[in-house]
């Protein structure tokens, strides 16, 4: 579909300096807002994607032109991302209007005629699932901090990469469906038991990665993989949708190639790639 860039930019270009140090006071926008922890991590990813693409451009962020959001979300569509991707980048453009009080340009009739679009374009190309490599994922877990959040995400990411598990799979374990041996570690996932071998670094080793993640949340049982509040505090088993999200944002967060990147990355490619963790 071709968007014609000349009526679409005109009238939107303003002082490149004085955007980009209001763009860079809004990266943060999310941090610290009342809504679960993966959804605030999600929301802050898009909406940092799209201040960053703004300031690159000399264009305000917020509050954004309907047309700029139009000339973004046709690039995210040019760049054969999925319909979910676009409708996470609108929710998140949204999201950051209205927590600082200005007119949401996703309600924008030009928006939402374009969007529609823009969605249709996408949803009717095959959408092609991006495997995650054994490099990919030591760069994931490199850009990973250490707290709780970043301990239970390294931990999902590197079990389920390695048990190459559907994403139903990984979040529907318990504790008591793990257990170590020696320097494997065994999940018995519905009527299969799987064996996952000590990886070849630490960092990246996902037996390691489950121990850390156990000991850190003092788990004695139930769910393996808990939401986890604002606070620190653990909530009930994450959601199969939360697996997705956090793929997305923890390679995001990576600098890797959003293109095809969803849960299903974890489980697909080549089963060679996971004796190189």
């Amino acid at each position: 579909m071709f968007v014609d860039m000349s009526i679409l930019q005109r009238g939107t270009t303003v002082t490149r300096s004085i955007t980009a140090r209001a763009n860079a006071e809004l990266q943060k926008l999310f941090d610290g807002a009342e809504m679960p922890i993966n959804t605030r991590r999600a929301y802050g990813v898009q909406w940092r994607q799209f201040a960053a693409w703004c300031s690159e451009r000399g264009w305000l962020a917020l509050p954004a032109r309907p047309r700029v959001v139009v000339l973004y979300l046709a690039e995210l569509a040019g760049e054969g991302l999925s319909p979910g991707t676009l409708r996470a980048a609108c929710n998140a453009i949204a999201k950051a209007h209205e927590l600082t009080g200005h007119r949401s340009p996703i309600t924008d009739p030009i928006v939402l005629r374009w969007r529609r679009r823009l969605i249709e374009q996408v949803a009717s190309e095959p959408q092609q699932v991006a495997p995650l490599t054994a490099e990919n994922m030591r760069q994931i877990v490199a850009s990973m901090g250490h707290d709780l959040v970043a301990l239970r995400d390294r931990a999902l990411l590197l079990v389920g990469y390695a048990a190459m598990l559907r994403r139903a799979e990984l979040v529907g374990l318990d504790v008591e469906d793990v257990l170590t041996l020696g320097t494997t570690l065994e999940l018995r996932v519905r009527d299969r038991r799987i064996l996952i071998p000590r990886g070849r670094r630490e960092a990246t080793c996902p037996v390691h990665a489950a121990d850390a993640w156990i000991r850190g949340a003092d788990l004695r049982g139930g769910p393996l993989f808990l939401r986890i509040n604002r606070w620190g505090q653990l909530g009930g088993r994450l959601s199969d949708r939360s697996v997705g999200l956090i793929v997305q944002a923890r390679a995001r967060d990576a600098g890797l190639s959003m293109k095809g990147i969803s849960a299903d990355s974890l489980r697909v490619g080549a089963p060679a790639e996971r004796r190189l963790l």
